[in-house]
């Protein structure tokens, strides 16, 4: 029997079984979740249950978006970069609607494809954004992922996370197509368990999505930028994989930036 790659993912004995993703940072509950997106769809598709999850539970919810994903699709006669930019944005702000409504969207407006033009500018932003990161979790793409904009994002929240305090999660966007299961850094992932009620509302923010996951008739484009609805299901499930640092309470072997987050 032939298996599409997202069954082949979900069929891996990896699958769903790390430890489980704790919303705390060094033993302290956190009462703040900042998500970078470098495009809008980002968030929903790697982490839409972990933004709904936290808002459920009373977090703080902050999304920051890099790029407004203007060059999703080449520019034709009736769609060009700019209203692309402000679809896509519309998109993003229903999206979150479903996932934690109220929650505040920050857009930095870096270019699309080009954040890593403007990676220090990044870093400062989140850093003013994050602030004491001590009782928050700081969420971004991986630093592996395979797209130069998911790079330099996960690049810039390492950096403020080791600044402020903050714990970072990174969470996998391309890996999951283009990494072969039994190549997948397992042992780094944390597993986030969603109720029923959190997939329907990813699910729901995934479709607002509309530009990125119906079929279009727009030529090539940039195929890593969209993901077209076959590629849904390894999205919609009711776990999501992140991939985490080791955290210890009493590791005195960390940053000792970090120590203040520990204390009191």
């Amino acid at each position: 029997m032939h298996h599409t790659w997202q069954q082949t993912w979900q069929q891996h004995p990896s699958w769903g079984r790390g430890p489980a993703l704790e919303l705390e940072n060094a033993g302290r509950a956190c009462d703040r979740l900042v998500v970078v997106s470098a495009h809008p769809d980002d968030e929903s598709l790697g982490v839409g249950g972990l933004i709904a999850t936290a808002h459920r539970a009373g977090l703080s919810v902050y999304v920051v978006l890099l790029t407004a994903g203007e060059s999703s699709h080449p520019p034709r006669q009736d769609m060009s970069r700019h209203s692309l930019a402000t679809l896509r944005l519309g998109e993003l702000d229903r999206a979150v609607e479903h996932l934690a409504p109220g929650a505040p969207v920050v857009f930095l407006g870096a270019p699309d494809t080009g954040v890593t033009t403007v990676e220090r500018e990044v870093v400062t932003a989140l850093t003013e954004i994050v602030g004491d990161g001590s009782r928050t979790l700081l969420v971004a793409p991986w630093r592996e992922d395979g797209h130069p904009d998911h790079e330099a994002a996960g690049r810039a929240a390492a950096e403020v996370a080791e600044a402020t305090g903050a714990r970072l999660v990174e969470y996998p966007l391309l890996m999951w197509r283009h990494v072969e299961p039994a190549d997948a850094p397992w042992e780094r992932m944390s597993v986030l368990a969603l109720d029923a009620d959190v997939v329907e509302a990813k699910r729901e923010a995934i479709r607002c999505h509309a530009s990125q996951v119906r079929p279009r008739d727009l030529g090539d484009g940039d195929a890593e930028a969209s993901v077209g609805p076959a590629s849904l299901a390894l999205f919609e499930a009711c776990v999501e994989h992140v991939l985490v640092a080791p955290q210890s309470e009493s590791d005195d072997s960390a940053d000792p930036r970090l120590e203040p987050a520990g204390a009191s």
